[in-house]
């Protein structure tokens, strides 16, 4: 762990160790937390102990630092600053009426049944009789959902190689019949295999290397890829499939 946290070419790479883009929806969840947090500090920073000081410093660190940290980082905030906000007297004594009524309270049963009815419904694939209640999948506008439905019915050998952050979606698919290429283990890989891998991604000179190096048969890519701009034009790549989202490549046989 040491070792993988250390890495700077991963940390550098690795889009959730980057510093957070504030378009997200966590992310300015975050971004408002911090002028809270300034606000009550100023007003009531003395009530603060040593070490709570020092874990408002890490927090607001540690979430500007990397995206990864911000649901930690946001949770300590809360719990060190969020006692200091004015309201949070009145909260918490609400907090604590409701806690005496749930002690107090004995019918056990009906929650479980419900625990029961859920687990059963969900062990059915989410149906209910005739009924579907549940219905989780893949969102296909993110995930290559119908590039992978077409190479399951036209038999596409594999391996396939996909961006790292498709490769666990293309695994739980297409294993054992198909391998793939690389998924988003990155400490897996190893650093000196990623610098081939983004050398492909980004067609840098020499990308070809990856692809000689490490067997691929087809290769599935998000549709406006770099990458896939120059298969479209390179001698040995067949495009075989493409929709909104992806498109995907086979090797041409070698004419003898």
């Amino acid at each position: 762990m040491y070792h993988y946290l250390s890495n700077r070419f991963l940390m550098d790479h690795i889009d959730e160790f980057q510093s957070p883009n504030f378009h997200g929806v966590a992310q300015k969840c975050f971004l408002a937390l911090l002028p809270i947090t300034v606000a009550v500090l100023a007003v009531r920073g003395r009530e603060l102990r040593m070490s709570q000081g020092l874990a408002v410093l890490f927090a607001v660190y540690a979430g500007l630092y990397a995206s990864r940290n911000i649901p930690v980082s946001s949770i300590l905030l809360v719990i060190v600053v969020g006692p200091l906000v004015p309201a949070a007297g009145l909260a918490r004594g609400f907090s604590q009426r409701m806690a005496a009524i749930e002690v107090g309270l004995r019918g056990h049963l009906w929650p479980s049944l419900g625990m029961i009815v859920t687990l059963a419904i969900a062990a059915n694939g989410g149906r209910a009789g005739s009924s579907v209640l549940m219905d989780a999948h893949f969102d296909p506008k993110r995930m290559p959902v119908d590039a992978v439905n077409y190479l399951e019915k036209n038999e596409v050998a594999g391996p396939v190689l996909s961006p790292d952050y498709w490769g666990g979606f293309l695994i739980y698919r297409l294993y054992p019949k198909s391998r793939v290429v690389v998924d988003d283990r990155h400490d897996l890989y190893g650093d000196e295999f990623f610098k081939s891998y983004l050398k492909l991604v980004h067609v840098e000179p020499g990308w070809e290397e990856f692809l000689e190096t490490h067997p691929t048969s087809c290769v599935l890519l998000p549709r406006d890829a770099a990458l896939a701009n120059r298969l479209v034009i390179t001698k040995g790549w067949k495009q075989i499939y493409a929709d909104n989202v992806t498109i995907a490549f086979v090797r041409e046989p070698v004419n003898r």
